[in-house]
Formats: structure tokens, sequence, C-alpha cells
């Protein structure tokens, strides 16, 4: 029994998890995940304001649908 494709497949896991870790300490020390949260705040702006949603499709108000009292009978 020869151990050579599983000793293979553990490298590559090896080096994968390796160059992962090196990348991740990298931008660690870049500062890139310092303030996550101003990255989500760049699309809005004074004509669509935070927490204001500007595309729904269906509004509670204007539902034209069934009843459900309708639908019960």
């Amino acid at each position: 029994m020869t151990y050579l494709p599983l000793s293979a497949i553990l490298a590559l896991l090896m080096t994968g998890a390796a160059i992962t870790l090196t990348i991740l300490f990298r931008a660690y020390r870049a500062g890139l995940f310092d303030n996550l949260k101003s990255g989500a705040y760049v699309i809005f702006d004074e004509d669509e304001p935070v927490g204001r949603p500007q595309d729904q499709l269906f509004y509670p108000d204007e539902h034209s649908g069934p009843s459900r009292d309708a639908a019960s009978e």
C-alpha cells in the first residue's frame, strides 16, 4: 500500500493553508480589517440615505391582491 496520493493531497492542503494564512496576515498588518463598516456605507448619499429603502417592489399600503377573508369563504 502506497501513501503517495495521500501525501500529495496533504502537501497541497498544507501549501494552500500556508498561502491563505500569509495573505490574511499581510492584509491584517496593512490595516485592511480595521474599519469594515466604512465600506458598507460608500454606496449611500443624500439621494438614498441609510435605512430608507428606495427600490421596493411591493408596498404594504398598495397591496391589491385578494383579502384573506375572501379566500377563507
